[in-house]
Formats: structure tokens, C-alpha cells, sequence
């Protein structure tokens, strides 16, 4: 982990355990640097890392503020994080369907900025929280940066696995989405029937220097899935 995660984390550890409250004011950017004896742009990437996550606010000449937290088991829809960092304090498993290498289709080259004769890893499963189905995904990877896949890494968190393990800088995410009816071999994936209402969601991801190495479809569980927007003006 790295230092700013650290700072991130032992500071959204003070606001859940109540020493900060909403609209709480935290110290400045300097007496947070003088406190955990780093440089200033360590403790900007951890304010940065937190407010992203919808724990703080920052108001320009003013200062660092608390914000309400999240309600328990709802997802932040436009995070770059995966399931495990999101949903705290819950159980998340996957079961695999599917890990191999394939010519992806023509899509999916043009989000990755692949060839059309250039293999990419595919990864399908089935996500739960808590044993409940949160999702069905199907993502799939440009080996140039995702040098190694299989089952066993997949039935884990596959971005600690490449942020830890293959140094991969993970950035930054498009994301589109839209509400749509399942159709019945998606359905029977996600325990639904033919026709349940579910949200599509597709998100690439890249890395910290723009290049697009993962591409993902999710269907998500209508009774299930739950999310809210740390929105700021």
C-alpha cells in the first residue's frame, strides 16, 4: 500500500469511528504534512483518494470538510474501485464461469485500442455479497498489461492483484450505463426471471498514463444492487 492510501485510510478510520462528524472541519493541508511527516503532495493524493470516495469535501479557501458517510452496502456508481474497497464491512465472493484467451469482438478492440488479430484475456463471473447476487461480469483485459490471469486470481480481487502484483497504476474510468429488461440466459445467471428490469453498466478503465486495459460489462441484480453519487457543485 502505498503511503498516501495509508494517510487515506487511517484518516476515513478517525471519521468512522466518530472522532470527526459531518461538517466536521479536518486540519489543513500543512498541519496534515507537519502529522504524518510527508510532502504536501502525498497529503493532496490522500484528500484526493477520500473525497473521490465521498468521505470528505473540499471547498477552495475555505477548507477540509466531512461529509455524511454512506449508507451501509451501497455502491459508489462512478468509482474506479472494486467491489471489495466499495462494500466494507461485507463478505464479497465471485464464482467463475469462464478465464481464457480469446480475439475479443470488434467493440471491445476499438474501447482497448487493440488490433483485431491481438488475443485479450476474458473474465466472467458471477459476484455475490453476503451469498446474495450483487452482478453478473464479463470484462475483458489487454494482456499488455495484464500479463497473467487464471481462475484463482479471478475468484479475488482482480485490481489488488494487478496493483499489487503487477504494479499496475490504475487511473481513471468511463462509465455508461442504462436500465434495461433481462433477457432469459442473463436472467438465469443473476436467480432472475425473463423480462426483470436490471442495469446495464459498462466501464473501461486505465491506466494512470491513458491506456485503456480493461473493459467490463456488468448486469446488475435489481433487488440487490444498490448505489448512490458523491456529487459536488
Amino acid at each position: 500500500m502505498l503511503k498516501y492510501e495509508q494517510i487515506a485510510q487511517q484518516l476515513n478510520q478517525y471519521i468512522v469511528e466518530g472522532n470527526f462528524q459531518a461538517g466536521d472541519k479536518l486540519p489543513s493541508v500543512e498541519a496534515l504534512k507537519s502529522k504524518y511527516n510527508v510532502s504536501k503532495s502525498t497529503i493532496i493524493k490522500a484528500l484526493e483518494a477520500l473525497e473521490k470516495k465521498g468521505n470528505i469535501y473540499q471547498a477552495r479557501g475555505s477548507g477540509i470538510y466531512v461529509r455524511n458517510q454512506k449508507r451501509e452496502g451501497y455502491l459508489n456508481l462512478f468509482s474506479s474501485s472494486g467491489f471489495s474497497d466499495e462494500i466494507e464491512g461485507s463478505h464479497v465472493t465471485n464464482k467463475v464461469l469462464r478465464v481464457e484467451e480469446v480475439l475479443p469482438p470488434k467493440d471491445v478492440c476499438q474501447k482497448l485500442k487493440l488490433s483485431h488479430d491481438t488475443s485479450v484475456y476474458v473474465l466472467e463471473r458471477i459476484v455475490y455479497v453476503d451469498g446474495a447476487v450483487l452482478c453478473f461480469e464479463q470484462s475483458y483485459f489487454n494482456k499488455d498489461i495484464v500479463l497473467y490471469l487464471n481462475e484463482s486470481i479471478a475468484e479475488n480481487s482482480v485490481f489488488k492483484y494487478l496493483e499489487q502484483n503487477l504494479k499496475v497504476k490504475i487511473g481513471f474510468s468511463d462509465i455508461y450505463f442504462a436500465v434495461d429488461k433481462l433477457k432469459s440466459q442473463e436472467a438465469e445467471k443473476l436467480e432472475l426471471s425473463n423480462g426483470d428490469p436490471c442495469l446495464r453498466y459498462e466501464q473501461i478503465f486505465y491506466t494512470t498514463t491513458g491506456i485503456p486495459f480493461d473493459c467490463s460489462n456488468l448486469l446488475y441484480h435489481y433487488q440487490n444492487a444498490h448505489f448512490y453519487i458523491p456529487s459536488q457543485k
